[in-house]
Order: C-alpha cells, then structure tokens, then sequence
C-alpha cells in the first residue's frame, strides 16, 4: 500500500531531520504552552487540572501560535513535509501533547479527565481544539503568505524542485510556461 502523496516528506531530508523536526515542533509547543499560562497567570500549575479548561485555552493558543509558525519556517526550510507541516503535524501536537506534559508535571487528573470526556455528547474538546488550533494556522498563513510573496518565481520554482517529491511536483504544482 502507498502512503497518500499529501504525506511525504520533503525529499531533501533524511529520517532523522524529518524527526528531530517533529520532535522539535513537540518542544517548541510546550514552550509555548506554559510559557503563555506562565505570562498570563503567573503560575503554570494553573492548568493542572483538567477542569481548568479556560487556562488550557490560553496556554494552547501561546502553543499553537509558537508549532504552527516553528512548522512553517521548517516548511520554508525544506524540513517536515508540504500537507504534514502545514496541517497535520501541528493539529496532532496541539490536540494530544498537551496532556502527557500536564500529566509529568502535575500528575493526571483522571477524574477531571473522565468529566470532560465521557459523555453522550463530546462539546467541549472539539470547541477547545478550534479555538486554540485558528490562531496557529493563522500564524502558519501569515508566515507561508510572507515567504511566498517575496520568492520570485524563479526561486519559488527552483524550492518546489529540489524539495518536493517528483509525484508530489507532478500532481499538485501548476507547470509553469515556458
């Protein structure tokens, strides 16, 4: 079975770039994390808890915005991959690694987590991850718009060759005229 095109990686990198890129997202996140609820409330143990939902939104923000911009300057640099930087990458580590942080740190909370959780209708983590996942993406935007508008063409077309896979160039870049 092949791995879907929007996957690969870039062609430049080896394995271990690819993951020390991933692992570095990972990292920068957490910075991020509790880095803004540290500026912001002055105290990271303020997340702790699981019920503290609003201290986790301000913290995944800080985060979102700090992976999704480590990502796309990764991107620019040829590290990571096209689909898996831009999306699926920072989605993943903002959704999930927030957790195993909080639960190093200040051990889990299994019944704050089981309350937030369980349930017929599950409301409140989809709402939390749109709301901390936008201002990332924004970020990743902001940042791809910038570079993209001051590469020439020239260049732009030099970068989609040396770093995207044939069939990835094949299928999904518009073919200049020559």
């Amino acid at each position: 079975m092949n791995r879907p095109l929007g996957l690969e990686s870039f062609t430049t990198q080896s394995r271990l770039q690819h993951a020390l890129t991933v692992a570095g997202a990972v990292v920068v996140f957490w910075i991020g994390y509790f880095g803004g609820v540290w500026a912001v409330y002055g105290d990271p143990s303020v997340v702790a808890l699981e019920t503290n939902i609003t201290e986790q939104r301000v913290g995944g923000v800080a985060g979102s915005i700090a992976v999704w911009t480590y990502l796309s300057l990764a991107f620019v640099r040829g590290y990571g991959g096209p689909v898996l930087n831009t999306l699926a990458y920072p989605l993943v580590i903002v959704t999930v690694a927030p957790f195993p942080a909080r639960w190093v740190l200040f051990g889990p909370d299994i019944g704050g987590l089981v309350d937030r959780f369980v349930g017929l209708f599950v409301f409140e983590p989809l709402v939390t991850t749109v709301v901390v996942a936008v201002p990332g993406l924004g970020a990743c935007l902001i940042v791809l718009t910038v570079w993209a508008s001051v590469l020439e063409d020239e260049h732009r077309h030099q970068w989609q060759r040396e770093h995207l896979s044939e069939a990835f160039y094949d299928e999904f870049v518009d073919q200049p005229d020559d």
